[in-house]
């Protein structure tokens, strides 16, 4: 048998086992938002994937713990993609109103694109360890961070008064978590005509 044809044959029972974990993880991740980790048996778990519990426990060792932390996981490093992503618009020659309604938008997005991952990590919050726990504290904290910076430019070129910056863009971004806690938990189907109040609400409070 060739090296070719060798690396083939193992690079296709590679993508069949990644395949296979991928759906494991989407299954679990609607069940774990719908039902809560602790009411989600492994055989429900099976059940909706269509497998038997030994090919589960193959791809999973640790059983269902160990799945929850994968799912939270793979979340977690798509966040930090789109993070990164919402931070490329920061630029010094796009207005302020923009800005902020460009961010108020890409920070809903983030949330409602992954509303299981979010449902998961309110109700299972216990569950996480301390590095998890801090991982996503670095992640929330990364977008607000570039923001503050963002608007202390701002300051220094004066289109904006010196103030508290992270202070600032924290009463900033609450307003914007009570549209999504919203729109989340409670299917409040907020407009983006209030984002835009918002926006020019804090516009008209840092130029003033």
């Amino acid at each position: 048998m060739s090296l070719d044809t060798h690396m083939k044959k193992k690079t296709s029972r590679d993508i069949q086992a990644a395949e296979r974990k991928q759906q494991i993880l989407d299954v679990a991740k609607r069940l774990f938002a719908e039902n809560g980790y602790h009411a989600t048996s492994m055989r429900e778990l099976n059940k909706g994937l269509g497998m038997g519990e030994a090919l589960t426990y193959h791809h999973f060792p640790g059983g269902k713990l160990e799945i929850l932390n994968a799912v939270l996981q793979a979340a977690q490093e798509k966040r930090i993609n789109s993070i990164m992503g919402s931070m490329e618009f920061l630029r010094e020659d796009m207005p302020l109103r923009e800005s902020l309604l460009t961010f108020a938008h890409r920070l809903t997005e983030q949330f409602m694109d992954d509303k299981e991952y979010f449902q998961i990590l309110f109700r299972e919050k216990n569950l996480l360890n301390n590095e998890q726990l801090s991982l996503i504290n670095e992640l929330t904290l990364q977008p607000l961070e570039a923001m503050a910076n963002f608007l202390a430019n701002r300051a220094v070129q004066g289109e904006i008064r010196a103030m508290d910056f992270p202070i600032a863009v924290s009463q900033f971004t609450s307003q914007i978590a009570v549209i999504i806690f919203r729109k989340m938990f409670f299917d409040v189907d907020t407009d983006s005509q209030w984002l835009e109040r918002i926006v020019d609400h804090y516009v008209s409070l840092w130029s003033g």
